[in-house]
């Protein structure tokens, strides 16, 4: 037995055969389906009435009121056209943000292929339940949260709930007895598969995964917005000066010896009189030319109180990545024994241009130039297994299929004037010994032209500058160790490359990753965008504080915060694994790193992603 979600009871599924059909629709009927809740629609009658909650518009319907008691029957009409004008300006926007607001739907898979009746079939994604086995390969959306039970060279990008732009290995770790899978033994909705294939039983759907619970997270009722609660002030102060006023005039009046019917008549003639009819309309109409604007520029303003509370904005909580970043993996510096060199461009098309010693390295002559960059590139290209595609038809951009950080090598490569398919038709890949979380090394094998194997093999720094491994001096060791953990500090994902010959394919990964010359490193990270410095210094100019705060590793949150100029150098971030945010945020403090989706407090259990800390 194994406990679902909600603490209940199941049987757990047979990991090779799945679940059968009729009990799959049996879970489905008990459980639900796979799909996010989705707040009930709101009736017509009920956004009416909030729109006239407002105290103004209540203190408009009493004048409306009393206009008609004394037959003005003009003024009336004028009031109830400003009440009616407010109210469906308010509503109409209201409707159009929330046909709008379709992002978190958009991130669930459509369809998804599972072990059924010990066949594979492909099933809506809202028909999962808990404990059917999913096949997962690469491009795939992940439906559910799952537990692995096979995994080759699995590939997993977490950002949409990490915020790391990097990609996770995932793998089958041991556990104890009782205990519950590791972290990396977890894959969660909403992530995508970017390499490899594994299947999974699925642990937790709807509601209960992790995308569940971070849309969860973001139902919240909405406060007064400043204008309102200005407005408000003003609405209830002016009911009671009015509500006084007529009282006192109706009072001096009666005791003057004026007629009764006179004096109410002139009370109330007063209380029209000292409501400002056109404040409502024309506050509403100022909003609805700003929600206008703001959607010229692809915001969207659910409420129209929203686009005032703007211009009250002191401090402005960003998210990295995707946001303040591309969103993909771009190659930024090549090193090798011979010297540094920095990578140019963004995306993934092959434009951009490499420095060396101030100099621009031609990509049709980088073989005289530059031939280490060009041997260094070559080898990585050769150990990878992502592909690139130019644009075409609809598409203007060039994608990445595979791991984005092996794409990123690809283009790093056609930058200095590397025909990939020219590259791999000549040097043809004859045998591998795939990455694995133990190595941290990848390695290949090619036949050359006289018949001799060329091993390229790449890996992270810390599992390849050994001496078992490469033949290189050791000073050359110790320099390339010292430039790689300064890259690393700078907020890059470095992977280093080697590179030898044999007569004959090794039989093991033992016998590819020894007797290897070290060609350099290179320093991989996802850039700003282009626009994103001049934001920052426009939130400045106009008195918001801008800060940071992601899923991802401090390094690289301080990195990229640096560089946009959201703090100082020598400032670095916060690790919320470590650190209260409350406490760090009264200190001044701008950048969050390895944040979670999730709010502490004493009533409820913080979600934590798989493989994080939950200090």
């Amino acid at each position: 037995m194994e406990p679902r979600s909600n603490g209940e009871l199941r049987p757990a599924s047979a990991d090779a055969g799945g679940l059968s059909s009729g009990d799959a629709a049996a879970r489905l009927a008990h459980d639900g389906g796979n799909v996010l809740p989705t707040p009930q629609s709101t009736p017509l009658w009920r956004r009416i009435t909030t729109q006239m909650r407002d105290p103004l518009v209540l203190v408009l319907l009493a004048a409306a009121g009393f206009t008609l008691a004394t037959t003005d029957f003009t003024d009336a009409a004028v009031i109830l056209l400003v009440i009616a004008v407010n109210t469906t300006v308010g509503v109409l926007q209201e409707i159009k943000a929330e046909r709008a607001i379709t992002a978190l739907s958009a991130l669930t898979a459509p369809a998804a292929r599972v072990v059924r009746d010990g066949r594979q079939r492909e099933v809506p994604a809202a028909d999962l339940v808990v404990n059917d086995l999913l096949i997962l390969t690469e491009g795939d959306v992940v439906p559910a949260d799952a537990r692995l039970v096979e995994s080759v060279a699995l590939l997993v990008d977490e950002a949409a709930l990490t915020g790391e732009s990097a990609p996770v290995d995932k793998f089958l770790a041991a556990t104890g007895a009782g205990s519950p899978p590791a972290g990396s033994a977890v894959v969660s909705a909403g992530t995508v598969v970017v390499r490899g294939r594994g299947r999974a039983v699925i642990t937790a759907t709807g509601a209960a995964s992790a995308m569940g619970r971070v849309a969860a997270m973001m139902v919240t009722s909405p406060g007064l917005t400043p204008l309102q609660r200005r407005l408000a002030g003003v609405g209830r102060q002016l009911a009671v000066g009015a509500l006084l006023l007529c009282g006192l005039v109706l009072a001096l009046g009666l005791l003057r010896g004026q007629p009764l019917q006179l004096m109410i008549v002139t009370a109330i003639s007063l209380v029209v009189a000292a409501v400002p009819e056109s404040l409502p309309a024309v506050v509403t109409l100022s909003l609805a030319l700003g929600a206008r604007r703001m959607t010229a520029r692809h915001a969207v303003i659910r409420r129209l109180p929203a686009v005032e509370t703007l211009g009250s904005v002191t401090i402005l909580a960003t998210d990295k990545t995707g946001t303040l970043t591309e969103g993909t993996m771009v190659v930024r510096q090549l090193w090798t024994p011979h010297g540094d060199a920095s990578v140019s461009g963004f995306g993934f098309a092959p434009d951009g241009q490499i420095h060396r010693d101030g100099e621009s390295i031609v990509a049709d002559q980088a073989g005289d130039q530059a031939p280490d960059l060009v041997q260094l590139m070559r080898a990585a290209v050769l150990c990878s297994d992502a592909s690139l595609r130019a644009p075409s038809g609809d598409n203007d951009d060039w994608l990445a299929v595979g791991d984005p950080t092996e794409a990123a090598l690809l283009t790093a490569g056609g930058k200095l004037g590397i025909d990939v398919d020219a590259l791999h038709k000549a040097s043809p890949r004859h045998a591998e010994a795939p990455f694995d979380s133990d190595r941290k090394r990848m390695s290949t094998a090619h036949q050359l032209a006289d018949g001799r194997i060329q091993i390229n093999c790449k890996g992270a720094p810390e599992s390849l500058l050994h001496p078992a491994i490469l033949t290189d001096h050791p000073d050359v060791l110790d320099q390339a160790i010292d430039r790689a953990d300064t890259l690393a500090r700078e907020g890059y994902r470095v992977l280093a490359v080697a590179r030898a010959e044999r007569d004959t394919v090794p039989d093991d990964a033992a016998g590819y990753e020894h007797g290897l010359r070290l060609l350099g490193l290179v320093a991989i990270l996802d850039p700003p965008r282009a626009s994103a410095a001049t934001t920052i210094a426009a939130c400045r100019d106009a008195g918001i504080t801008p800060i940071l705060i992601t899923g991802d590793h401090p390094a690289t949150a301080t990195a990229i915060a640096t560089e946009l100029h959201i703090i100082d150098a020598g400032e670095t971030a916060v690790d919320c694994r470590t650190t209260e945010p409350g406490p760090a945020a009264t200190r001044g403090v701008r950048v969050f790193a390895r944040a979670t989706p999730s709010r502490r407090s004493p009533s409820s259990t913080p979600y934590v992603p798989p493989g994080r800390s939950s200090r």
